[in-house]
């Protein structure tokens, strides 16, 4: 398997542990995070003198435009926050389904793709429809057959963060249009991971975190909202710089833009944005394609080493539903006494429900995945 070119000095941290805990936080590399240090240092050194107002006007641009290019959309389509939590907050607030529609969801979806609606829920009297899943696993016939004449919204992910089971979203998309629902998708688990193109995928927004598989920092959230909603939402959250001149600082009025930035309404953490724009120049400067390829491969390496120790594997691995996240169950060890043991080794993995999940990236190799092979064979010695 050919290993990515990547310059080893962008991620020294790499050669710190085993690090195979992407789907959790991903390692960041050194240029982006030294990008925000210079910001913060400049403007702790200078204040306004030279981040003044036009500087704070334009300060997504860069990202905005890094990200777009990233997924297949434009840059007005893109919003910037300080959290993927925030901007679905804000989505779930301007669709508000009333009484009598639901707000389709599964039941191992990340508490943050569902949380907001339901708040809008009790507000509004819609209800939440959850697909259940089995064994870990949600069957993807049900979940597009729980999409009704009364549903307004579809709130998933397209990569469930326990299991790492993928849907298809074109699929997903063609559903919720016959019904003329609002199909809200959370990249968090898959953008930077797997190829994602909106020009040619039917989603009315896309949502994801900055400090996950976009090896970026912590505190930023990024939205592609489909153009021909831009004009018609009605953002749950809005601040000073919902206003379109944003230091034309009136409290009486507020036009907003009549694309995706229309989302964006506060203040934040720059710098943060700053270092994400870099790590996200680096993934795709890499290519999705290849960085895909090659976590899946490590993936399937995994699964199928811990297999034939014995180990029960619960993410899908069915190509179409494969993700690089390879989540598993030790017979005889709890998620807890596994990850615990594979850490004291060097070896840096996740419990998620009750299940050990593992994410290499674009970082790990194929020496990675031996070496925690190597240390799960230890188990019972």
């Amino acid at each position: 398997m050919t290993i990515l070119p990547i310059d080893a000095r962008a991620f020294r941290a790499a050669t710190k542990s085993t690090y195979l805990n992407a789907a959790s936080v991903a390692l960041m590399p050194e240029h982006a995070q030294l990008a925000m240090t210079e910001w913060e240092r400049d403007l702790a050194e200078y204040g306004t003198i030279h981040f003044d107002e036009k500087a704070e006007a334009d300060i997504f641009s860069s990202l905005r435009a890094s990200f777009a290019g990233l997924i297949g959309a434009r840059a007005e389509d893109v919003a910037v926050a300080s959290s993927a939590t925030e901007l679905i907050a804000s989505l779930a607030w301007a669709i508000a389904p009333g009484a009598g529609k639901n707000v389709v969801t599964t039941d191992i979806v990340f508490p943050s793709t569902a949380y907001p609606w339901a708040r809008v829920a009790r507000h509004t009297g819609a209800s939440l429809r959850f697909v259940e899943a089995r064994n870990g696993v949600v069957n993807d016939d049900e979940l597009v057959e729980a999409i009704d004449e009364r549903t307004a919204a579809v709130s998933i992910c397209h990569v469930e963060y326990s299991n790492g089971q993928r849907y298809d979203l074109a699929r997903l998309g063609a559903a919720a249009r016959r019904v003329g629902a609002f199909l809200l998708v959370d990249g968090s688990q898959s953008v930077g991971t797997i190829p994602i193109d909106l020009a040619r995928t039917p989603i009315d927004a896309l949502v994801t975190t900055s400090y996950k598989w976009l090896c970026g920092p912590f505190g930023v959230g990024l939205l592609s909202l489909a153009p021909e909603w831009s004009a018609r939402l009605d953002p749950g959250l809005v601040g000073w710089r919902s206003h379109r001149e944003i230091y034309d600082l009136r409290a009486d009025r507020c036009i907003p833009f009549d694309d995706a930035r229309r989302f964006e309404f506060s203040t934040m953490a720059y710098g943060c944005a700053i270092g994400l724009g870099r790590s996200i120049d680096l993934v795709s400067g890499t290519g999705v394609d290849q960085i895909f390829r090659q976590n899946v491969a490590l993936g399937n390496r995994l699964a199928d080493g811990l297999r034939a120790l014995g180990v029960e594997i619960v993410s899908p691995l069915e190509a179409e539903r494969r993700s690089p996240i390879t989540s598993a169950r030790f017979p005889g060890h709890s998620p807890e006494e596994v990850v615990r043991r594979l850490g004291a080794a060097g070896v840096v993995a996740s419990r998620r429900r009750d299940l050990v999940r593992f994410s290499p990236h674009l970082y790990n190799t194929e020496a990675d995945i031996d070496r925690a092979l190597t240390v799960v064979r230890g188990f019972d010695t």
